[in-house]
């Protein structure tokens, strides 16, 4: 049976109207939660425009493969598969509790079972500085040696991006920043921030046995600001740096 012309219009302006409430409630539940959490306000932030980089996280990822001639590759965060389906790699598991990849469950779940060894780990799970910490470390025990494991969301441009719990009505990349000065301090690790596509983190582990320094007690009440003081101690890199140093 077809759809009379009327019906088709009637649809398209319920339609309208979802999305427009929706619109309406992510605005006001946004502005909510900015005031709520107004005392870890910074009004500081960094003017980086990714969109005008012509390089993201798929480049890094298949880059670093690109030194393997059979790679095995695990991706923690999968969701619409943009870069699981962008890796070519026949050797690869995503690991996502809703949606995208090959295994539907928790990045946790995953590590206690596996028994799988890689060469490349990317991690974009749960944006908080507490799970991307014990995605690391599970990471590493899991990874060849001379492996690389890549963190994306490193470099948010402000404190709402950076906020958690998020009150972000776009972009969140929450507090993985953080694990960016454990990494810089671990020994057996070589760690750069490529400063493309919201931060993307690339951890090449040279040595058996590594053990991620401990800066829980020091970070975990840390916010933007001391991220905002003290990035200048981070090793941010620009793409082609970055280039020479995967290939080197």
């Amino acid at each position: 049976m077809n759809t009379s012309p009327g019906v088709c219009g009637v649809f398209e302006v319920i339609r309208a109207i979802k999305l427009c409430v929706l619109t309406i409630y992510s605005f006001i539940r946004h502005r909510l939660l900015v005031i709520k959490w107004a005392h870890h306000a910074d009004n500081r932030s960094f003017g980086w425009d990714w969109k005008s980089i012509n390089f993201n996280r798929i480049a890094v990822v298949n880059l670093l493969l690109s030194n393997y001639k059979n790679p095995k590759y695990l991706e923690i965060g999968c969701s619409t598969n943009i870069l699981f389906d962008s890796v070519p790699t026949m050797n690869k598991i995503g690991v996502d509790p809703v949606a995208g990849g090959t295994e539907r469950m928790t990045s946790d779940e995953f590590f206690f079972k596996n028994k799988t060894q890689f060469d490349v780990i990317f991690i974009d799970g749960l944006h908080t500085y507490a799970q991307a910490r014990t995605d690391v470390v599970n990471a590493i025990k899991c990874l060849n040696r001379d492996g690389w494991i890549v963190l994306h969301d490193m470099l948010p441009q402000n404190w709402i991006e950076h906020h958690v719990p998020s009150v972000s009505n776009s972009a969140w990349t929450g507090d993985v920043w953080k694990v960016a000065f454990e990494l810089l301090q671990t020994e057996g690790i070589e760690f750069k921030i490529v400063k493309i596509d919201f931060g993307v983190g690339v951890a090449r582990v040279s040595k058996n046995n590594v053990e991620l320094t401990d800066l829980t007690s020091k970070l975990a009440s840390e916010e933007f600001n001391y991220y905002y003081d003290n990035i200048v101690s981070l090793p941010i890199v620009e793409w082609q740096e970055a280039q020479q140093w995967i290939l080197s």
